[in-house]
C-alpha cells in the first residue's frame, strides 16, 4: 500500500511530526504500508522562520516552497491514501488540499494542534495574517477519517466531520523507560525540556525553584536546544540530542511541566508529560489540557495550581523518596496502558486498511457503473 504524507516541514524537524507521521511510518512499513513524503518547508526556511526579523527572506522562501508543494501535487502520481498532517502549506487558504481532495483518493487528517484558533506568533507576527486560521474546519469537512491528539479538539472537530478519532501522542516504552542501572545524581535535579518558544513557560515556576534551592540542595536541569537561564535558580543546561535525552531524563527524580495562560491551552496535549512519565519520574504539571486527562493528582502526578502549590509539590517529592519511587511506578503503568506506541501503530494499520479498502470499494462501483 503507498499511503502520501503530505507535512509542512521536512523530516526529523518537527517534534509534533516527528512523533506522529515519522515515528508511526517507521513501523507502518514491516505492515506493508509504504509513507513517501510531500512535505511543505525546506531546510532554508525552517532555518530562518522562527527566528526574529527577516520578513522578507521568510516572505521569499514561503512563496518559492508554496510553488514548490504545488508543482510536487500536481505531478504526483495517485497512492492508494492521502495523510496530512496539520496542513499542507503554512500559509495560505486549503488549496493545495482541494486539488488533493479531487483524485478520489482517501483523505486521512492529523491534527495534534489547536490550529483553529488564531494566535499571534512571537517571531512572525505579520506573517500570521497568511495563516488562514479558519481552513482547519474545510479539512476536517473534506477528510473521511479525522485523527485528533485530544477530547479537547476532538469535541471540535466533530462539528464538522462526520468521523473522529482520538489518537494521542505516543511514546516508544521500549526507548523510554525506567532504568534503574542509570544513577540518579546527588543534589537532586528536577528537570523540564523544551524550547526557546516555550522557555517563557518557566517564569511560572521561578520563584518556587528559588524559594525550594534556599532551603535544600537541588539542581534545575533544562534539555534544549539553545542556552537558558532562569534569575536566582541553579539551572544545568545541556544540550537536547536524541541520542543522550532519556539517560539526561533518566537521571533526575522530577518531571515538571508549567504553563503559562493561553488560547492554545486547554486544547494542547502536552507530550512532555508522558515523556516523563514513561522513565518512572512522577510530574508537576499545571491543571490544563491533556494534563486534566493523564495526571491523577497525588496518585501518578501532582497539579499545581499557584507558586506555593508548585512549591509544595516540589518539595514533597524531593523528600520522599518512597513517594517518587510509588508515583512514579504509577506514571509508567499509565503510560503502558494509554499511551504505548505498539498499541498505537496496530490502530494506525487499521486506519490505512480501511481507507484502502474504501478506495477498492469506490473503484470497483465505479467500474460496475460503467459496465
Amino acid at each position: 500500500m503507498k499511503v502520501f504524507a503530505i507535512v509542512p516541514y521536512h523530516t526529523d524537524f518537527c517534534a509534533g511530526q516527528r512523533f506522529r507521521i515519522e515515528l508511526w511510518a517507521k513501523h507502518l512499513k514491516e505492515r506493508g504500508i509504504e509513507v513517501e513524503y510531500l512535505p511543505f518547508a525546506s531546510p532554508a526556511l525552517t532555518g530562518v522562520l522562527y527566528e526574529q526579523g527577516q520578513i522578507g527572506r521568510k516572505t521569499a522562501l514561503l512563496a518559492r516552497c508554496y510553488l514548490a508543494q504545488l508543482r510536487r501535487v500536481l505531478a504526483a502520481a495517485r497512492p492508494d491514501v492521502v495523510f496530512i498532517y496539520r496542513e499542507a502549506a503554512l500559509v495560505g487558504p486549503a488549496l493545495i488540499e482541494r486539488l488533493v481532495k479531487r483524485w478520489g483518493v482517501p483523505v486521512v487528517y492529523d491534527l495534534d494542534e489547536p490550529l483553529f484558533v488564531p494566535y499571534v506568533s512571537p517571531s512572525n507576527g505579520l506573517l500570521g495574517r497568511l495563516k488562514f486560521f479558519s481552513k482547519v474546519n474545510k479539512l476536517f469537512a473534506l477528510s473521511d477519517e479525522v485523527l485528533v491528539v485530544n477530547h479537547a479538539i476532538a469535541g471540535h472537530a466533530r462539528k464538522f466531520a462526520p468521523r473522529v478519532s482520538v489518537v494521542p501522542m505516543a511514546v516508544d516504552t521500549e526507548r523510554y523507560r525506567p532504568a534503574p542501572d542509570v544513577a540518579q545524581l546527588e543534589p537532586p535535579r528536577i528537570c523540564w525540556t523544551g524550547t526557546l518558544t516555550n522557555q517563557p513557560n518557566l517564569e511560572l515556576i521561578a520563584e518556587p525553584l528559588r524559594r525550594l534551592r534556599a532551603e535544600r540542595p537541588s539542581v534545575f536541569r533544562v534539555i534544549a536546544d539553545a542556552p537558558m537561564t532562569l534569575p536566582g535558580v541553579d539551572v544545568e543546561f545541556i544540550r537536547w540530542s536524541y541520542d543522550e535525552e532519556v539517560r539526561l531524563v533518566q537521571q533526575c527524580q522530577v518531571g515538571v511541566v508549567p504553563l503559562l495562560p493561553s488560547s492554545w491551552g486547554p486544547w494542547k496535549f502536552f507530550f512532555k508529560t508522558i515523556q516523563f512519565m514513561s522513565v518512572g519520574l512522577p510530574v508537576v504539571a499545571t491543571p490544563v489540557g491533556s494534563n486534566l486527562e493523564i495526571i491523577k493528582d497525588g496518585v501518578n502526578g501532582f497539579l499545581a495550581r499557584d507558586a506555593d502549590e508548585w512549591h509544595a509539590r516540589l518539595r514533597q517529592l524531593l523528600d520522599d523518596a518512597e513517594l517518587r519511587q510509588r508515583m512514579g511506578a504509577a506514571a509508567r503503568a499509565t503510560v503502558e496502558a494509554d499511551f504505548s506506541l505498539t498499541r498505537q501503530i496496530d490502530f494506525m494499520t487499521n486506519v490505512f486498511q480501511n481507507a484502502a479498502a474504501l478506495r477498492a470499494d469506490k473503484l470497483g462501483a465505479q467500474a460496475v457503473a460503467r459496465s
